[in-house]
C-alpha cells in the first residue's frame, strides 16, 4: 500500500528537523508538509483515498487550526484503518496526553523534537 506522510506543523523549524529525520527511513514515503492545519484539511479531503495509508505528524498548538480542531474534522471522513496520527508537542501536558487517547486515529503522542526511536515506534504502530 502507498504511504504519505503529513507533518503538520506551524513551526518551520521543526518541520525542517522532522522531514530530514523522516526522509532517512524509507518507510516514510511521499513527505508533504503545512504550516497551516486549515490548509493541510483541505488538501487531505481532496485527495483522501481508501487506497492509501496515511502518517500524519500533527501539532496540538497552531494558530489557524490546533491539532484537535484538526482531529475533530477528519474523524469525519478517516478510518482508523488506514490513517495513523501522532501527535508532536512541546506540551508535556498529561492532559493532552489523555486527550489524545481519547481520538482513534492517534496512534501515539510525542515530545518535540522528533527522535529517531520515535520514529521507528510510528512505524510499528503504524503496520499494527
Amino acid at each position: 500500500m502507498k504511504i504519505k506522510t503529513l507533518i503538520i506543523d506551524d513551526d518551520e523549524i521543526s518541520i525542517m528537523l522532522t522531514d530530514i529525520l523522516l526522509k532517512e527511513i524509507p518507510f516514510f514515503q511521499e513527505i508533504n508538509s503545512y504550516l497551516d492545519g486549515n490548509f493541510a484539511l483541505e488538501n487531505l479531503k481532496m485527495e483522501y483515498s481508501n487506497e492509501i495509508a496515511y502518517i500524519i505528524i500533527l501539532d496540538i498548538n497552531m494558530p489557524l487550526m490546533s491539532g484537535w480542531e484538526f482531529l475533530e474534522e477528519i474523524k469525519h471522513f478517516a478510518s482508523h484503518k488506514n490513517t495513523s496520527v501522532f501527535m508532536l508537542s512541546s506540551s508535556t501536558d498529561k492532559l493532552d496526553m489523555e486527550k489524545a487517547e481519547k481520538f482513534e486515529l492517534v496512534k501515539g503522542f510525542f515530545s518535540k523534537p522528533l527522535k529517531n526511536e520515535n520514529l521507528k515506534e510510528m512505524q510499528a504502530l503504524t503496520t499494527n
